[in-house]
C-alpha cells in the first residue's frame, strides 16, 4: 500500500513538471532527462514509472480531463441550465487560476506532439467537453432561455473560445486576471449572442 501511495505521490509530481515545461518551455522540451533533472531524480526512475514521452503525455491528459470534468460538474448545481452555463465559466476560469500552467495550454502544448495517438486523445477530449456544452446548451434552449435559432455546436465552440482565448492571452502577456471579474465581462459577451 505504502509503494502504491508512493507511485501515485511521484506520477503527480512529474505530471507537475511536465505542465511546468510545457506551459514555459515548450513541448519539445519535456525530455526524460529534463523531467529527471527537475524532479531531483535518475531517468531511470522516471522509466519506472512511464516508458515513453507518450505515456508520459497520456497521463497528463488523462489527468486534466479528470480534473477539469470534476470541476465542471461541481459547477453543475443549478436545475437552470443558464445557471448551470454561469457557473461552469467561472469553474473553468478558476480552476484555469489555481493551475498557472493552465490545462489547455498544455493541451495546445501536447497537439504539437507529432504522435497521432495523442492528438487523437487531446481532440476525444476537447469533444467530451464540447459535448457537454452543447447539451447545457439545447436544454436551455428547450426551456426558452436562449435564442431558438442559435447552433448548440457552435455555441459550445464559442464557449470554449472565450474561456481559451481570455487563459491563453493571461498565460503569455500577464493580463490582470481574476476570475469573478473576467467571468462577468466574458458571460455579458455571450449572452448577448444567445440570450433572449
Amino acid at each position: 500500500m505504502q509503494i502504491r501511495k508512493h507511485t501515485k505521490m511521484r506520477r503527480q509530481q512529474i505530471i507537475d513538471v511536465i505542465r511546468h515545461i510545457i506551459s514555459s518551455k515548450g513541448i519539445e522540451y519535456v525530455t526524460i532527462s529534463e523531467i529527471a533533472a527537475r524532479i531531483g531524480t535518475s531517468k531511470t526512475a522516471i522509466y519506472r514509472h512511464f516508458k515513453s514521452k507518450r505515456a508520459i503525455l497520456s497521463l497528463l491528459i488523462d489527468n486534466i480531463e479528470e480534473t477539469l470534468m470534476e470541476a465542471l460538474d461541481r459547477a453543475m448545481v443549478s436545475e437552470d441550465p443558464v445557471q448551470n452555463l454561469k457557473n461552469i465559466l467561472l469553474a473553468h476560469l478558476t480552476y484555469a487560476r489555481e493551475r498557472r500552467e493552465t490545462s489547455f495550454i498544455v493541451i495546445m502544448g501536447a497537439m504539437q506532439f507529432s504522435d497521432s495517438f495523442i492528438r487523437k486523445k487531446i481532440s476525444l477530449l476537447i469533444q467530451k467537453y464540447l459535448q457537454k456544452i452543447e447539451k447545457i446548451h439545447v436544454s436551455a434552449v428547450r426551456l426558452g432561455l436562449i435564442k431558438t435559432d442559435t447552433d448548440s455546436k457552435m455555441s459550445a465552440i464559442v464557449f470554449l473560445g472565450l474561456i481559451q482565448s481570455t487563459v491563453t492571452a493571461w498565460s503569455y502577456k500577464n493580463i490582470n486576471f481574476i476570475p469573478k471579474r473576467m467571468h462577468g465581462k466574458l458571460w455579458r459577451i455571450y449572452w448577448k449572442g444567445v440570450g433572449v
